[in-house]
């Protein structure tokens, strides 16, 4: 006999639906829309300067029913940071969501990693899924027929529940079926059994394309990434010893390593000939960590003194990828190649492109598209045998970044560019040496797939993001990275008759430790009829995420300026619609615009992605620069692609609060300052501010700032002796933050930690360059920061208030 019910549920789940009190229908009716709560509808009034502590709240409440789960668990509500909606009230028809303007589409983080303080996810030994559509059980089930059978919440199939789901194979005794974690938690980790296999899981392997021609010995990059590589080795998963790496090195020629288990001498092969590729020696190429490591450290640690006198100019890149190919072709792996100069030999060689006098101009959006096929087929190849690509650019050389990152977009890869690199720049080396050995130490999901399923009525239409589309709902990821993030559009083809809709992703890998899992989210939502309801449960987080992706991913076919006025005209279409359907001003002109408290920011976040790098108009943004942009974009999670990527954080230092800088008494983490808005108006003469972007840190001084202030944050007697350009922010507490400030330097001690506060914040996916701008300093320095002030007006987009103005009047005249 089946285990009995919870006693709340039993009579709702074994004998139909329980019947619902005054108190329970009332509550219903509010978050179905059917005699809405108003004080859940608080409107803003567009003007004055944009609250921008609202980036910093929780999204819209999601309402479900009473009754909702199978079992009342605390933990049954999707975290955004795994799956968000832009939508957390579903119209139940396509009528309705047109009338709304809004998009609708879910931002999914499917691999995300544990941050600190966070509980590992429950793992499931047992699956158990609907027979026909394939669905995985989870808390939104619904138990019948005395609990032997659980109806699926996406084709309501009813499915029998297995012998085993009540038995605990590993204590060999009879468990508590209301205590499983996949009838309690909405995000879970199954453990895959052998039919979810096609072969063994295979080990995680590394190949390094090494660019090691005249650009790159010159700029001292074989030297840093040799380093760099060493001092990871520990940090690169290899739990059970099987990790494998290989080394190409790359000029005209192809450089080969082979190292002999145990042995300190590694042996080079030069191959020259690149007509035909071959390996020299297939079978020693691939290393294994643990056993070759001696002779791995003394190779990396020669890098630079190997090639120091290299003077070869060419850069056999697709030649080494094609050898790299047929080393990695039994196994899968990630392939990860690091280019100072452009490809100039094989059959995806490129040619120079002169961008100058092309960028600001409609021919722009031409050097965003690839010069050839090449990258992007090899990456389709790539795909389908489990290897995936990561590419490091590397220097201020035309690589043509927009050609040879499709190797990782089309492989769910990583993109890193560092135009400003050289050896002998601390900070930089800084940088790369911080964010790629974090890169290599991270938990990949090998070999993974990505599906997204969703209620009868709903059909996923696009998706954005680094990824090759096997089919219409799967999405190849061959090295799933923690933190990658995509996008899907969503359209309601029928009308939704259920109160709650479900969109269900999973994600079928193989750990850094050779198991098998599933990891499934399920995200409930509830349906409604009514348009208020709609508006009032709209993610602007979210919206601003998925808008901007569409945006990027349209430069990339399109026109970049057709991308900025779809962008533009669909925060037109939003507010023009809610002046339509929910305001008393629903015809004729109106000085004040009203807009959801929820969407409040939605002109603002719209105005900041126009003015980003990935968006921005004029002639000074360089196609690399601009492809970067474009990358970082399309793979970060909504949070972070949002703020502090697009939308900065500004602080000011001069007049910091006591507890700043310091733990909170109750949560232990790190108290912020308040946030300033991102205006010039905000610097004030006697002021020290911080600007926060995720990537680059910029500490600006007026030429007035008080010499106590500079004695406190840098040791430096007044502004004049600070030095403007790039600094390595120093730490004048001995690098500690638990040991307390040292007398003196008490405001250094509060802004440490408060950048490794907003490096948390970040998963430290970036170490930031710290920039001094002076008031009165170099114009460049104070352009470029200025840029990130995206109240202000530049020669690329109007004010903020400029801009409302011009939706206003849009808005008014009906263009929408």
């Amino acid at each position: 006999m089946p285990q009995g019910y919870p006693p709340q549920l039993a009579t709702a789940q074994a004998q139909g639906p329980m019947a619902p009190q005054m108190s329970d229908l009332s509550q219903q009716f509010s978050q179905m829309g059917v005699g809405a709560n108003p004080a859940e509808y608080q409107t803003a009034v567009l003007g004055g300067k944009p609250q921008l502590s609202a980036l910093d709240e929780a999204p819209p409440a999601i309402k479900l029913p009473p009754n909702s789960t199978c079992v009342p668990s605390q933990f049954v509500i999707c975290p955004p940071s795994h799956k968000r909606s832009t939508l957390n009230a579903i119209p139940r028809t396509d009528k309705l969501l047109k009338k709304t303007k809004l998009p609708f589409g879910l931002v999914i983080t499917p691999f995300k990693s544990q941050e600190q303080g966070e509980d590992p996810l429950p793992v499931v030994a047992e699956i158990v899924r609907c027979r026909r559509c394939r669905a995985y059980i989870n808390p939104f089930v619904q138990f019948v027929e005395g609990g032997r059978r659980w109806k699926c919440i996406l084709c309501s199939l009813s499915n029998d529940v297995p012998l085993v789901f009540d038995y605990d194979s590993a204590t060999q005794t009879q468990k508590d079926r209301w205590q499983r974690a996949d009838l309690n938690y909405s995000v879970v980790e199954f453990i895959a059994p052998l039919e979810y296999m096609v072969r063994p899981p295979m080990p995680p392997v590394y190949v390094f394309i090494i660019d090691v021609s005249y650009a790159s010995v010159q700029l001292g990059a074989p030297g840093v990434i040799g380093q760099t590589i060493l001092s990871a080795l520990d940090r690169i998963p290899n739990a059970d010893l099987r990790t494998k790496v290989a080394f190409v090195a790359v000029d005209s020629s192809l450089h080969y390593f082979q190292i002999r288990p145990n042995s300190t001498e590694p042996q080079q092969m030069v191959v020259g000939d690149l007509d035909d590729v071959f390996l020299p020696s297939p079978t020693d190429l691939l290393l294994n960590l643990h056993e070759c490591r001696q002779g791995i450290e003394c190779l990396l640690s020669r890098l630079e003194s190997m090639f120091k006198s290299n003077h070869s100019v060419g850069n056999a890149l697709c030649p080494a990828i094609q050898s790299a190919q047929k080393l990695l072709g039994a196994l899968g792996g990630k392939i990860i190649v690091m280019l100072a100069s452009p490809p100039t030999i094989g059959e995806g060689k490129v040619e120079p492109r002169t961008e100058g006098k092309d960028l600001g101009t409609p021919r722009e959006s031409d050097l965003l598209r690839p010069q050839n096929t090449w990258y992007k087929t090899v990456a389709a190849e790539c795909s389908r045998t489990q290897i995936a690509f990561d590419t490091v650019f590397i220097g201020q050389q035309p690589m043509d970044i927009p050609t040879v990152s499709g190797l990782a977009r089309y492989t769910g890869g990583s993109v890193f560019y560092y135009p400003s690199f050289m050896a002998t720049r601390k900070p930089e080396v800084d940088r790369f040496a911080q964010e790629f050995a974090n890169h290599l130490s991270a938990r990949v999901a090998l070999e993974s797939v990505l599906r997204v399923r969703a209620s009868k009525g709903l059909r996923m239409a696009s998706y954005y993001g680094n990824f090759f589309l096997r089919s219409l709902d799967l999405l190849a990821l061959p090295n799933g990275l923690p933190n990658h993030s995509y996008a899907v559009d969503i359209e309601i083809e029928e009308n939704l008759t259920a109160p709650v809709v479900y969109f269900q992703t999973a994600l079928l890998h193989t750990t850094a430790y050779g198991e098998r899992r599933i990891r499934v989210a399920t995200l409930a939502l509830p349906t409604t009829d009514n348009i208020h309801t709609v508006f009032h449960h709209a993610d602007q987080v979210a919206i601003a995420s998925l808008l901007s992706r569409k945006a990027v991913d349209r430069a990339l076919v399109a026109k970049l300026e057709d991308a900025r006025e779809a962008l533009q005209h669909k925060a037109l279409e939003i507010i023009g619609a809610f002046k339509t359907e929910c305001t008393q001003s629903s015809s004729g002109a109106t000085t004040q615009l009203q807009i959801p408290r929820a969407l409040q920011l939605l002109p603002f976040l719209t105005l900041a992605s126009l003015k980003h790098t990935s968006l921005r108009s004029g002639n000074n943004v360089p196609s690399a620069m601009r492809m970067s942009a474009i990358n970082s974009i399309l793979t970060l999670p909504a949070e972070q692609g949002v703020q502090p990527y697009t939308v900065a954080r500004l602080y000011s230092l001069h007049d910091l609060p006591p507890q700043a800088g310091y733990p909170d008494e109750q949560t232990g983490i790190t108290v912020l300052p308040p946030r300033l808005g991102l205006s010039a108006e905000s610097l004030l003469p006697y002021g020290a501010y911080l600007l926060h972007d995720g990537s680059d840190t910029f500490l600006w001084f007026g030429r007035d700032v008080s010499p106590a202030l500079c004695q406190s944050l840098l040791n430096m007697q007044d502004v004049r002796m600070i030095p403007s350009g790039v600094i390595t922010f120093p730490d004048l507490s001995g690098g500690s933050s638990g040991d307390g400030p040292v007398a003196g330097f008490e405001l250094n001690f509060q802004v440490n930690n408060i950048l490794r506060r907003l490096n948390d914040l970040c998963h430290n996916l970036w170490k930031p360059v710290t920039y001094v701008c002076k008031e009165d300093g170099e114009p460049v320095l104070r352009m470029w920061m200025a840029q990130r002030l995206a109240e202000d007006m530049d020669t690329s987009a109007p004010s903020y208030q400029q801009f409302l103005s011009q939706i206003r009047d849009k808005v008014n005249r009906g263009n929408f």
